[in-house]
């Protein structure tokens, strides 16, 4: 995903025909965009296809081939970030596509560094307080720690900053490392990740997902991280070897995972996440605050008012 220049003058955005589904905050993104000047705006009910009259559609998982055959799109807006997606609905070219990747930011930095707490503090272990032993806690502390934090963009360098905050020591892991990240410790390439894993006390991944990205934090920096280490995803599933990383908690080479993010989701009820010791399986849900809905629709006018002004907006590349 990256910026590109969009294309303003392709076409006349003074009325627009917005058609607004597939997302859990559907209904409340609609109602805010339905009283914009020069929209009309339609809500499709769950599961139905697209409006093939909608020259705009807003949503956020569209289903494969969905998106084939639409001559009067012009424009997608996600209402996430991901678009890797997009590949396999047999979108045109020329179509822009826009997303909302500064919407979830702060929440998901957020939940990254909760996640982490929540196991460095020992929270787990008051799931079954009958059984916890009382004043006794195997907590460490996160001032002074190492956290890796592989890849640093928007949300990548939002979890640096709490992290930062905290008294961490956070090591910024990006493609090539020659630029310092604001607020990192230190800035790394993923070439030396499997070189430096060693010496990380954690490991938080914050990765788009995408050919390049796909397990990139693999058997090497997963088996060289040290055994009082926890591993965080809330990037993308597939950024991680996730067999290795079970493989590892399995055999107690590391404390603990916090995992938002997953190959397969839903995880289904027999899927082996559930029982694999020292996993603790969020269900991708880093992203919510109340105001999401608010500050989509504040997105998507904000592309609209750039596109009618004739200036770029950012495009996601696919």
């Amino acid at each position: 995903m990256g910026a590109g220049t969009g294309r303003p003058s392709a076409a006349r955005w003074d009325e627009v025909s917005v058609c607004v589904g597939w997302s859990s905050i559907a209904a409340e993104v609609a109602e805010r965009l339905a009283s914009a000047p020069g929209l009309r705006v339609r809500l499709a009910e769950d599961g139905a296809p697209p409006d093939p009259a909608a020259s705009v559609l807003v949503g956020h998982h569209f289903p494969p081939g969905s998106l084939a055959g639409l001559p009067r799109l012009r424009w997608v807006h996600l209402t996430g970030t991901g678009a890797d997606h997009l590949a396999a609905t047999g979108l045109a070219d020329g179509v822009l596509v826009t997303c909302s990747a500064e919407v979830p930011v702060v929440a998901v930095a957020e939940y990254a560094v909760s996640g982490l707490l929540h196991v460095i503090k020992d929270l787990p272990r008051l799931a079954a307080p009958r059984s916890a032993e009382w004043f006794y806690s195997e907590a460490t502390l996160l001032a002074g720690s190492a956290v890796g934090v592989v890849g640093a963009g928007r949300i990548g360098r939002a979890v640096i900053a709490r992290l930062a905050a905290w008294g961490a020591l956070p090591v910024a892991v990006t493609r090539d490392g020659l630029a310092p990240v604001v607020g990192a410790h230190r800035t790394i390439g993923t070439q030396a990740l499997e070189r430096e894993a060693r010496h990380l006390d954690h490991l938080v991944v914050c990765l788009p997902g995408g050919p390049a990205t796909r397990r990139l934090v693999g058997r090497a920096v997963l088996t060289a991280l040290p055994a009082h280490a926890v591993v965080v995803n809330v990037g993308r599933g597939e950024t991680v070897a996730n067999d290795v990383l079970y493989e590892e908690l399995r055999a107690g080479r590391l404390r603990g995972a916090f995992v938002d993010v997953h190959e397969q989701e839903p995880l289904p009820e027999d899927a082996e996440e559930w029982d694999v010791p020292g996993l603790t399986v969020s269900p991708h849900r880093g992203f919510a605050f109340p105001a999401e809905a608010a500050e989509v629709a504040r997105t998507f006018l904000d592309r609209l008012a750039a596109l009618r002004r004739g200036a770029s907006v950012g495009e996601v590349r696919r």
